[in-house]
Formats: C-alpha cells, sequence, structure tokens
C-alpha cells in the first residue's frame, strides 16, 4: 500500500513538472539540462518541441552540444520543407503587465543550400486556440556566423495580467537561397518584466481601392500602448487619412493624449483620399516617447470615374406622357444612348446596391456573351452581368472577333441613367393644393430567368453628386423594383417622385441592375416603356366647390374617389382604352384599377388626370 501511494505521489509530481508554467520572474533557461525525445514532447520543464530528437540524430529540434553561447549546451533547429520547429514555453503572466523575451542565436552551415531560416514569435491566452502578436524576430542565412547575437520579442499587451499564457518559438523554412535551409542555435533565453513604453497594431500593411472624386471604404488599424510616458502620435502620408471616428474628423495627425498607462485597443480608421487617378503608397505611423515607432505600409489604386451625366429633359405642365425609352435597338452605335439617357458600367460580377459606377458602356448591344448591355428592340434595353468583361477589340471595333487578350475594365452593368428638369413645376403650396406631381412609369422585363435571383432597382438623387456618379442616391419609401421571373414576363410599375424632386433644375433616376442571390447562369433583365407624366393636386371639396368638374383624393389613396358634384364620367387608361363609364356620378370605385396613371373626363368634355 505504502509503494502504490509512492507511485502516486511521484506521478503526481511528474504532472506538476510536466504541466507547470515559468511564474518567477526574471527567468531565464541555458538548455543545461538533457532533452526528453519525442513528438509533442515537454523536453525540459516549461517547453515542449513538436519533434525532439537525440543530440547524435541532430535533426529537428536537439540538444546542441558543440555550439552554445554559454556552456554546456544551446538549442538548435532544422526545419524543412515538411516541418517548422514549433517550441511552446508556458507562462503564468499573473501581476506582470509587460514581459520581455531576450535570447542569444546564430545560424550555422546545414547541408549545401543556400536557404534562410525564419524565427517568428507569437502568444496565446486561451490555450492555443488563437494566436497573437507574430512577428518575424530575425533571419537567418545558411552560413557559419562567428558570435551570437541578442533578439528580443515583447509579449503582446493582451498577455498582461494572465494566468495561462503559450509562447511559441516559430522556426521554419525561408525564401531566399534553395535547398537546405541554416540551422538556428538558440541560447540563453531570458524573460524579464519589461518597464519600457510599448506601442502595438494589428496590421502591417492595408490595401485601398479608391473611386476618384469619393473616399476608398475605411479600413482599421487597432492600437495598443502600454508603460506609456508621454502621447502617442499617428500619422498618415499625404494622399493618406485617419480618424478616430468612422465616418468624420479624417486629417493627416492624430494624437492620443497619455491619460493612463495602458491604452486599447484603439481603432483608427484609415482611408485613401486622392484627388487625381494614380497609384499611391504611404505609411501610417504610431510613436510615442521612450518607445519603437510601429509603422503600417499603405498602398492603392484610384481609379478615374467617367461616367456621362445624361442633359436633363424638361418636364413642363401640359405635357403629353413624355416616353424617354419605348425601344432600344441592338443595331444602336456602340456608346450611343437614347436621349437624355445613359448606360453606367461597374466592376463586380454579381453587383450588389452598393455598386460604385465607373465608365459608361462603350461596346455593340448585339453581343451574346459576357457581361453586356442588350439591344431588344420594342422590349428596350437588357442587362446582363458575367465573371468576364467584353475584349477591347470587341468594344472599339479594331478585332471584332477578339476572343483573347485584353478585356475593358469596369465593363459590367450596370445602371440605365435618366436626367430630368423640373425647374418649371410648382411645390409647397398651401395644403399642397395646385402642386405638381411628376409620375414615373417603366416596365420590368425577365428576357431570360436563368437561376441566379436579380432584381431592378429604382432610385433618385437631385443633382448629379458633384459629378461623382456613386453619392447621393435614395430609395424610394417604399422601395421601387422587379424582381427576375419566368422567361418572357414583365410588370409595369409607376411611382411617384417625392416632393423635393419637383422645382429642380437636375433629377436623376437610374434603375439599377443587383444581385440577390444564388448561383450558377445570371438572369437577362431588361428595363421598357419609361414615361414621365406631370399632374396638379385637385382641391378639397371646400375648395372645389366653384369648380364644374373635380375629384379627390388624387392621388388615390383608397378605394374611391368623390366628386365636387355629381356628373357622367368615362375613365380612359393612357393608351386611350375606354376602362369604364358611369352617369351621374357623385363617388366612384377605383379598387379593380391596377396602380397607374388614368384620364377621367365628363359629359362637358374636360379630361382630369387621375392617379391610382
Amino acid at each position: 500500500m505504502i509503494k502504490k501511494i509512492l507511485i502516486s505521489f511521484c506521478l503526481l509530481l511528474a504532472g506538476v513538472t510536466v504541466f507547470g508554467q515559468i511564474n518567477t520572474f526574471p527567468a531565464s533557461e541555458s538548455f543545461d539540462a538533457t532533452f526528453a525525445e519525442g513528438q509533442d514532447v515537454v523536453f525540459i520543464p516549461n517547453w515542449t518541441g513538436n519533434r525532439v530528437n537525440s543530440t547524435t540524430t541532430a535533426t529537428r529540434i536537439y540538444r546542441e552540444e558543440a555550439d552554445f553561447n554559454s556552456a554546456p549546451a544551446a538549442m538548435s533547429v532544422i526545419p524543412t520543407a515538411a516541418f517548422t520547429g514549433t517550441i511552446t514555453v508556458s507562462l503564468d503572466m499573473t501581476g506582470i503587465s509587460s514581459l520581455n523575451v531576450g535570447f542569444m542565436a546564430k545560424s550555422m552551415v546545414n547541408g549545401n543550400g543556400s536557404r534562410n531560416t525564419l524565427l517568428e514569435m507569437e502568444a496565446s491566452i486561451d490555450g492555443g486556440n488563437t494566436w497573437i502578436g507574430r512577428q518575424q524576430v530575425l533571419s537567418a542565412p545558411n552560413e557559419d556566423q562567428a558570435a551570437f547575437t541578442v533578439y528580443n520579442y515583447i509579449l503582446p499587451l493582451a498577455t498582461a495580467n494572465q494566468p495561462n499564457v503559450l509562447l511559441h518559438f516559430l522556426v521554419s523554412r525561408g525564401t531566399d537561397g534553395s535547398g537546405t535551409p541554416a540551422r538556428l542555435v538558440m541560447d540563453d533565453v531570458v524573460f524579464s518584466v519589461n518597464n519600457a513604453t510599448v506601442l502595438e497594431t494589428d496590421v502591417n500593411a492595408l490595401t485601398f481601392s479608391q473611386l476618384q472624386g469619393t473616399p476608398s471604404a475605411v479600413q482599421l488599424i487597432h492600437v495598443n500602448a502600454g508603460n506609456l510616458t508621454g502621447d502617442i502620435n499617428i500619422n498618415a502620408t499625404p494622399d493618406f487619412e485617419i480618424s478616430l471616428q468612422q465616418d468624420t474628423g479624417f486629417s493627416n495627425a492624430i494624437t492620443l493624449p497619455d491619460t493612463a498607462d495602458f491604452l486599447g485597443p484603439i481603432p483608427v480608421y484609415t482611408r485613401l483620399n486622392a484627388v487625381t487617378a494614380g497609384a499611391y503608397t504611404g505609411t501610417v505611423t504610431i510613436s510615442s516617447t521612450g518607445a519603437t515607432s510601429r509603422v503600417v505600409d499603405v498602398s492603392g489604386n484610384t481609379v478615374a470615374v467617367t461616367v456621362t451625366n445624361p442633359v436633363p429633359f424638361s418636364v413642363t405642365m401640359g405635357i403629353e406622357p413624355f416616353v424617354l425609352l419605348d425601344s432600344w435597338d441592338d443595331a444602336a452605335p456602340a456608346g450611343s444612348f437614347p436621349d437624355h439617357m445613359a448606360f453606367w458600367t461597374q466592376d463586380q460580377n454579381d453587383p450588389g446596391l452598393d455598386a460604385a459606377f465607373i465608365d459608361d458602356w462603350h461596346c455593340p448591344y448585339n453581343l451574346n456573351n459576357r457581361a453586356r448591355f442588350v439591344g431588344q428592340g420594342d422590349n428596350g434595353i437588357s442587362f446582363v452581368s458575367g465573371a468576364n468583361s467584353q475584349f477591347t477589340g470587341v468594344c472599339d471595333g479594331s478585332d471584332p472577333s477578339q476572343n483573347s487578350g485584353e478585356t475593358i475594365s469596369a465593363g459590367k452593368p450596370g445602371a440605365v441613367v435618366v436626367s430630368l428638369d423640373t425647374s418649371a413645376l410648382t411645390t409647397g403650396n398651401p395644403n399642397q393644393v395646385n402642386d405638381d406631381i411628376v409620375i414615373v412609369e417603366w416596365t420590368g422585363r425577365t428576357i431570360a430567368q436563368n437561376s441566379r435571383v436579380y432584381g431592378i432597382r429604382m432610385q433618385y438623387r437631385i443633382g448629379d453628386g458633384n459629378g461623382n456618379p456613386n453619392i447621393g442616391w435614395t430609395d424610394f419609401v417604399n422601395p421601387e423594383e422587379y424582381i427576375v421571373g419566368e422567361t418572357g414576363t414583365s410588370e409595369l410599375r409607376t411611382i411617384d417622385l417625392p416632393a423635393d424632386c419637383i422645382a429642380q433644375p437636375l433629377v436623376q433616376l437610374r434603375w439599377l441592375y443587383y444581385f440577390i442571390s444564388g448561383t450558377g447562369a445570371r438572369p437577362n433583365l431588361g428595363v421598357d416603356d419609361i414615361r414621365v407624366y406631370v399632374v396638379t393636386l385637385l382641391d378639397t371639396p371646400e375648395l372645389q366647390g366653384s369648380k364644374p368638374f373635380g375629384f379627390y383624393p388624387n392621388p388615390v389613396n383608397g378605394n374611391k374617389i368623390f366628386f365636387n358634384a355629381a356628373t357622367d364620367i368615362t375613365v380612359s387608361d393612357v393608351s386611350g382604352k375606354i376602362i369604364l363609364k358611369t352617369e351621374n356620378a357623385s363617388e366612384l370605385y377605383v379598387g379593380d384599377l391596377n396602380p397607374g396613371l388614368y384620364f377621367i373626363s365628363n359629359n362637358e368634355g374636360k379630361v382630369l388626370k387621375m392617379i391610382r
């Protein structure tokens, strides 16, 4: 019984040794003890190796007895194409705010190759599920270095006061040279409390894409700081901007006051905002007194925007329904558009509602593959997206049969854009009496359904965004859109422009072809029969009393309209087709009518427009 108890006690002690931690600092390791061998083995207390071999074998990780900084031994690691030496050290940093790992290292020749060897270090505070603070500490050539060099690694600030910290030494083959990599020798590792200021960032480089005239999307740099003795200064080189807010306050410099020993993580919003098109490179530098500055490399490309803003159509009272689009021939010249319209392109295979438009459609309208706009004759214009843009020669006519080589950039549909001038119209009258309303009627078509789900969303903006095609667009209160249907089907849509679109020198409308869901072939969707109407709001019954013929409400907001005096009426649609007639009517049920524009005439020949 006593023997069994002693055996159990010894096993318990062995377990403590295996799973123990370094918890008193400073602490050091000179690799004097004999290494245990094996796979994923604790080869000395608190140190684990993924493959530890004997000194005689001298491969992978092993105790180095010939080259050392202090006798009698050091640790050598030889990486291969299939083996990265992974050494894990277990630490208890309770009560420690910042820890430095210093060690001596050098390279020694391994085989006949010329490849370098890399040492990276990182830490974990969640048992190795995630690793943070990865840094390349050294790159060693495959040669015999005469002397050891001091290297240091400061653990990430997130490890402060953490009871279970794992530290990785990762030894791998580099990409410089060829053949076998260097043997890395490490010795005299010292763990010590760090009292110097520490700055950290979670990224080393950022790449941006900007459309000229609009800042790029922001990206984040998270900054951490410890042991501060002064302010943190963050500076961006020209053409790049930084802010502590996502949408405002951008400049080239930020100062974070020294309000505590430790700060972070602090989000620094970063963007490219160059004035002219071109490629840009720069840096965002984070500095503070007594600290090694952190530098984030930033780069990006600013693309010129060359869309056409159409000449606006003047919308006036008394016009008959004006047809902006009722057909588009597939033989129309490349680069041409209907009057007061343009077709815009972008660069995404499956564009969303936030797709950025860059250029016009410059290609023919009779193409049958790749991304394209297609003239559909009496069925208007259609969009088909795709993974590939058209070939340059096909679009500029230099090689209509081109099937390989250069393609046009940002050549994918798309948006149909219309410009209107409503400055001759009236709005803002008391009780909206005699206010003008602009009604837009359009048809969405499914030329070919296919398997992906797409839609056509109608949006508006006042002005042209100062030439920027991608700002100012607004959805209607109830989004106005057509969703792909069965092949050969269509849907007539009618929408009133908001009151703030009236009495404006420029209002733009766009029909946006956008991806919703699915995989496989993309649908061919069309826009057709774009018409503009103007109606004037009629008075309330009290104000209408002196008028011989009138009705309310208009636009209709229920199922009935009411006349200010009983009369015989005829209701016709926009094509002139008579929908219904009735005599001596003081009210009329219109709940069976489809949404749209109608004309109501009395027996005296007066005609009023009604919006259903």
